[in-house]
């Protein structure tokens, strides 16, 4: 019985994989279940520090996003008189579906503009910020919220005579860091999971290969293998996606595609280096 390998040489082997496959399934056959285990959450860790909190930090962390928003948006204040907006502000998703107006020189929803909005139906949606209400117009049908149900809500809260810019920009501050950090920390366990449960796909696929191939191996040890796999090719074509190549949803794909073949590679070179490994499996036929 061959010597089981531990946390360094599966690591290992996962890299080499990269190059030949066969060490993918010498972690299946003689790897340890645990460091699958720990290979996983810690590269799920790093993974999503490249390609969530790196980039998102560097555009909205520490105080970026408020300076953000400090230069896109104009002073604004919500009061119980209403909603005041310094300048008008409109725009549109260029494919007529959406259209978006702020303009508290108009009262209500009984203003002409949007009147005129609503009957002409060019856009699916329509959101209005008015200076007592915000209307939205969706397939030709109208909903209001009052101005100042909203400030008797914020008032009820935080106690305040006025709501403006500074209040949101102050509240970002705060929270903007505590966010990404969640963000982060549900982008790691939520990889984990996935990864975990796209390599018990692709272990039914495994045992499908090594049946036509005439391998005997037990699901245990096609799901380890498959672990290896789907952990360094995700978080590769993630990275490409990421950094290099800007189309998630294609690469996601490839990725599949691309494990299979791994997996069927392993199997089938494996079985080639190793053949009385399996001859000593299989049964023999009188």
């Amino acid at each position: 019985m061959k010597e089981k390998i531990g946390f360094v040489g599966s690591l290992k082997n996962m890299f080499v994989g990269v190059v030949k496959p066969e060490a993918y399934m010498k972690n299946g056959q003689h790897g340890r279940t645990w460091p699958a285990v720990i290979i996983v959450f810690a590269m799920s860790i790093l993974l999503y520090l490249f390609t969530f909190w790196l980039p998102y930090n560097k555009l909205f962390g520490g105080g970026r996003l408020a300076r953000t928003v400090d230069d896109a948006v104009e002073d604004f204040a919500l009061t119980n008189d209403g909603f005041y907006y310094a300048d008008r502000y409109q725009w549109s998703d260029g494919e007529d579906l959406t259209y978006i107006l702020i303009d508290t020189s108009l009262k209500d929803s009984s203003a002409a503009e949007i009147e005129s909005l609503r009957k002409e139906g060019v856009y699916r949606s329509i959101y209005v910020v008015t200076s007592s209400e915000i209307v939205t117009i969706e397939n030709g049908r109208v909903n209001s919220l009052s101005t100042k149900d909203m400030y008797n809500y914020l008032n009820d809260i935080y106690h305040a005579r006025s709501f403006g810019k500074q209040d949101i920009l102050n509240i970002i501050n705060k929270w903007d860091t505590p966010v990404l950090v969640a963000l982060y920390i549900g982008n790691v366990l939520a990889g984990v999971i996935k990864i975990f449960f796209m390599s018990l796909m692709l272990a039914i696929v495994g045992l499908i290969i090594a049946s036509a191939l005439k391998v005997k191996v037990s699901l245990g040890s096609v799901y380890k293998m498959a672990i290896y796999i789907r952990t360094i090719w995700y978080s590769i074509m993630l990275l490409i996606a990421t950094y290099v190549w800007p189309a998630k949803r294609t690469a996601m794909s490839m990725t599949l595609l691309v494990c299979a073949a791994y997996m069927f590679m392993a199997i089938y070179r494996y079985k080639s280096q190793y053949p009385d490994e399996f001859r000593k499996q299989m049964p023999v036929n009188s």
